[in-house]
């Protein structure tokens, strides 16, 4: 008997989360969508998937948060990452034009990314709990538009009205496939993830902690903070750097920031998948 591998994703069909998971994925995988990324999460802790790709940061509007404090709770591993550019577009109903318009619906992230279009051509606008969502709601209402893909114009028969209305042309997202083990073999384009969070009464740790990677000459590609939710001003904080954790300079550079700290967590090894522009 074959043993299909089933991926989670951030449905449903027609976000980008799922034009990202048929990036790395063929038709022998089993692909389901999910409502949250704590629903992803919590089917991957039940076994009920393999592994799961979600979003993490995008370039114009950040982290996604609620990854982060997830992969802080959770004891999964990063196992790979992927760049996916992101083009919004504007579609309608066949046969509509922008004065036929009077609101324009697509999720939070998107409308961000996009406020500038918005500005400009002054219209309402509805947040909606995903693109897909959006899409299909406006099937049914003529003088609604909606912020998204072009995978969304084939499923739910839509004109694009207008195409790359993104504020930002090299608007990207990160997303990463998570699973309960990372990638043991060092590639030399390998990343590291970690999280740790400091003494909360000594005077300089954070500048210890970056000590340590400047004095190995060891790359960070980023550092940001996060709430512990153990009580104000206690952060925990997310650092990704260049190298693989089974690196001899790496393994010890890690070890040494681990003594340096109060809490500290490899999320993943990893490389990153090369995909297609869009």
């Amino acid at each position: 008997m074959i043993n299909t591998k089933k991926i989670g994703y951030l449905g449903p069909e027609g976000t980008f989360s799922n034009e990202a998971v048929l990036q790395i994925t063929d038709d022998s995988t089993l692909i389901t969508p999910y409502d949250t990324i704590m629903d992803i999460f919590v089917s991957l802790e039940n076994g009920e998937i393999d592994e799961a790709i979600v979003p993490i940061e995008n370039s114009t509007e950040g982290s996604v948060l609620v990854t982060l404090d997830l992969l802080t709770e959770y004891d999964f591993k990063i196992k790979s990452e992927l760049f996916l550019p992101i083009k919004h577009n504007l579609l309608v109903q066949r046969g509509k034009k922008l004065e036929n318009i009077t609101v324009i619906c697509s999720h939070s992230q998107a409308i961000a990314q996009c406020r500038n279009y918005i500005a400009n051509v002054q219209k309402q606008v509805q947040s909606m709990s995903s693109t897909a969502n959006a899409a299909r709601y406006i099937t049914e209402i003529s003088t609604a538009a909606v912020i998204g893909s072009k995978l969304l114009s084939d499923k739910y028969d839509l004109d694009i009205l207008e195409e790359n209305i993104q504020d930002y042309d090299n608007n990207v997202t990160r997303f990463v496939l998570i699973s309960n083990h990372d990638n043991n073999e060092i590639t030399g384009h390998d990343k590291t993830s970690i999280i740790i969070s400091l003494h909360g009464d000594k005077p300089g740790g954070l500048y210890e902690v970056l000590y340590e990677f400047a004095r190995n000459n060891i790359n960070l590609t980023k550092i940001e903070s996060r709430p512990s939710k153990k009580g104000m001003g206690k952060y925990n904080f997310f650092i990704d750097l260049e190298g693989h954790r089974n690196d001899v300079l790496i393994e010890n550079t890690l070890n040494d920031v681990q003594r340096k700290v109060e809490f500290f967590k490899i999320i993943g090894s990893y490389n990153q998948i090369n995909v297609g522009g869009n």
